[in-house]
């Protein structure tokens, strides 16, 4: 199944999950995956309190060639984004166990793998945002300019979509926040999102925040095709130092 949104087209490839005793039939048992393609894992028979869970075998990435792994429910997950064609250490194929599990019982219900082989020829991770800020100086070291870079920008989101800012090099005594237009009904704080956290980040990497929920309490979502947003970067004073209004494309729901 395709779906177009503007010049992407989405692919969906299901793989059906079947509970055999303590086996799990995976099929397909091997998938190629392209670019923009989605991939939704669907379990079937499991009892009680089980749940379905998906494990990349190490040591290649914990969620293989995708960005990120959804759980819709205890029996569905989906795959989205794709790290690109330079594959892993296994050259571009992933190995995976798919896995029933009980909080109850310490061993898992039930077992089996498969393989997904990259074949994307481009990175998609969109939903991952660089913050940068750079101080501009004179030739006496004072500081004349400074400017906040968002990439990509703007960036595209499907509905349910956890956006994730990274805001790198920030002065230490810098905080950042957002607001969201409101001439659209919207919270400005929280724009077409759920909710906002934050947290440390690694490396240069200042600050990691994440916004939940893309679009999901729209009654129709489709009337906002782009959101346009405010970001300020202020010292501890709350005394503005950079701002910017980068924008996020509407890409709608994920592929049927």
């Amino acid at each position: 199944m395709s779906e177009t949104n503007g010049d992407i087209r989405y692919v969906k490839k299901t793989v059906r999950v079947t509970r055999e005793g303590d086996q799990l039939r995976i099929d397909p048992q091997e998938l190629n995956v392209e670019d923009w393609t989605w991939v939704e894992w669907e379990f079937e028979g499991l009892e009680g309190s089980e749940f379905a869970f998906i494990s990349f075998a190490p040591p290649l990435p914990r969620f293989g060639p995708f960005y990120s792994l959804r759980s819709l429910d205890s029996k569905r997950f989906l795959g989205k984004g794709n790290k690109g064609p330079e594959g892993g250490p296994a050259g571009g194929s992933y190995g995976y166990r798919a896995l029933v599990l009980d909080p109850m019982k310490s061993e898992p219900v039930a077992t089996g793998v498969g393989m997904i082989h990259n074949l994307a020829t481009q990175e998609n991770t969109a939903p991952e945002i660089h913050v940068a800020y750079k101080e501009v100086k004179d030739g006496n070291g004072e500081v004349v300019d400074r400017i906040l870079t968002v990439t990509p920008d703007p960036v595209g989101l499907n509905w349910g979509d956890t956006a994730t800012w990274l805001f790198e090099n920030l002065p230490p005594n810098a905080f950042a926040g957002f607001t969201f237009a409101s001439n659209n009904g919207l919270n400005p704080g929280l724009g077409p999102f759920v909710a906002f956290n934050a947290c440390n980040g690694d490396g240069n990497v200042t600050v990691q925040a994440s916004a939940m929920g893309f679009a999901v309490n729209y009654p129709d979502p489709e009337t906002y095709p782009r959101f346009t947003y405010h970001i300020e970067l202020r010292d501890w004073e709350g005394k503005l130092l950079a701002s910017h209004d980068p924008a996020i494309d509407n890409l709608g729901p994920p592929p049927d």
